[in-house]
Order: structure tokens, then C-alpha cells, then sequence
């Protein structure tokens, strides 16, 4: 379902948009807590995105997982930089991956979108993933750059204010009005997220060191995560 601009107008609202203090913390606490949050690409005219059900945080020296673990390489560099910032690689020749940059300068960490629920311009997602179904429309983190059009380009770009036209967003129930039958339902989508039932923790998914560590989140029961759920 896509939904009505009158009300998703309400995410382009500064006070929603998650700012730089937010990330600017624990990468594991920023993980847990960018769930049921929306990501959003694009415009308030033309935009994309839905509700993050998974995640993975990846920290620095200590963490035999992330990029940053040998420190600051070309590559890894911008996980050292300012909270809140994207940072989007190319994986295995084949496709890009979205993480947002946390911590303090200096301090790395970074946190990577596994999988939304799509529900803002999915039109546009199953043109670019030639797939009908929205369980599978963003699911894995793939699936997921490629559904919302990110790529190389969309590296350094600032995801604490609209004006890049990358951000995640959070909201209050009672921004939406409530007006009709369609709103209700809609309603009803953004209530079940701000009021998640139960956060999971596993092993991230394709690494071969660091697999002791449950820095994996997900909504449980969520049928949009990839993965085990």
C-alpha cells in the first residue's frame, strides 16, 4: 500500500528526522533502536522507503567483523567520521550496501540496513526489482539498495537532514490524522511499529570471524527480515 503524501509529509519534518546526537552513541543501541524507524529516499514529491525490521552493528579494533578493524583504510576511513553519515560499499562485485556511521569521530562504528517493510513508492521498487512481492521487494540488504536505488553515489551523504534525499525518520502517532477508513489503516502500520512487541538478537549474517557476537537485530515475527526470524 502506498501511502497518502498528507500524512507521510509528516517524516519530512526536521523534528522527525533522526539527527546526529542520535547516532552518536552506541553503534549496538543506535541498531536496536533505528528498528521500526523509516527510511526514506528521495523527496517530499518523489520518495521511496519503509520501515526497518533489521539490522547489524559493526564496531572498530575489537571487532574482527567490521571494516574498521585494521583501522582507517580508504575504504574504511569514513566509519571514523561524523555520526550519522552514510556509508555504502559495493559487496561481493555485485551489489551496494547502506550502513549509517555511528559513535563519536574518531571512534568507529557503523550500522547496516538489512531489510525494510516497503510501503512508500513500492511502484517504483518493483520496477527496479522486476519482483511483485513486497515480502521479498527489500529483504536482505541487497534486495534492499537495489528496491530504493542507492548506490556508489550515495557514499558520504549526510542522513541527518532531507536535503541529501537519504534519511531515516522517526514519528509520532499523533501527527496523523485520522480521518477516514484508509487513514485508519494506515494509522494502524505506523502504530504497530512505534509500539514493537519484541527486539531478537542473532550472529550477522556472511561473516566468518567475529560470529560469537549477537550484534544482529530484528523485529520478531517480522515477515520481511531476511534470515532466520
Amino acid at each position: 500500500m502506498d501511502f497518502p503524501k498528507k500524512i507521510t509529509k509528516q517524516l519530512f519534518k526536521r523534528k522527525n528526522i533522526l539527527d546526529e546526537d542520535f547516532y552518536s552513541r552506541d553503534t549496538a543501541t543506535v541498531a536496536r533502536e533505528l528498528l521500526g524507524k523509516v527510511l526514506i529516499i528521495g523527496d517530499e514529491e518523489s520518495y521511496c522507503g519503509g520501515f526497518i525490521v533489521e539490522d547489524e552493528a559493526y564496531y572498530g579494533l575489537n571487532d574482527p567483523a567490521s571494516h574498521a578493524c585494521n583501522g582507517a583504510t580508504p575504504r574504511s576511513k569514513i566509519m571514523f567520521e561524523k555520526p550519522g553519515i552514510a556509508y555504502v560499499y559495493f559487496c561481493y562485485g555485485n551489489h551496494y550496501l547502506l550502513n549509517v556511521v555511528t559513535e563519536k569521530p574518531t571512534i568507529p562504528g557503523a550500522v547496516l540496513i538489512r531489510a525494510i517493510e516497503p510501503v512508500f513508492g513500492t511502484g517504483e521498487m518493483i520496477k527496479r526489482r522486476q519482483v511483485k512481492d513486497p515480502e521479498r521487494l527489500a529483504k536482505g540488504p541487497g534486495n534492499l539498495t537495489k528496491a530504493l536505488g542507492i548506490e556508489k553515489s550515495f557514499n558520504g551523504k549526510n542522513m541527518t537532514d532531507f536535503k541529501d534525499g537519504l534519511f531515516i525518520a522517526g514519528f509520532d502517532i499523533s501527527d496523523f490524522n485520522n480521518d477516514s477508513k484508509k487513514n485508519e489503516e494506515i494509522i494502524s502500520i505506523f502504530k504497530k511499529y512505534n509500539e514493537i512487541k519484541e527486539i531478537s538478537s542473532s550472529s550477522r549474517v556472511g561473516i566468518k570471524q567475529g560470529t560469537e557476537s549477537m550484534l544482529r537485530f530484528y523485529i520478531k515475527g517480522s515477515r520481511f527480515v531476511s534470515g532466520k526470524n
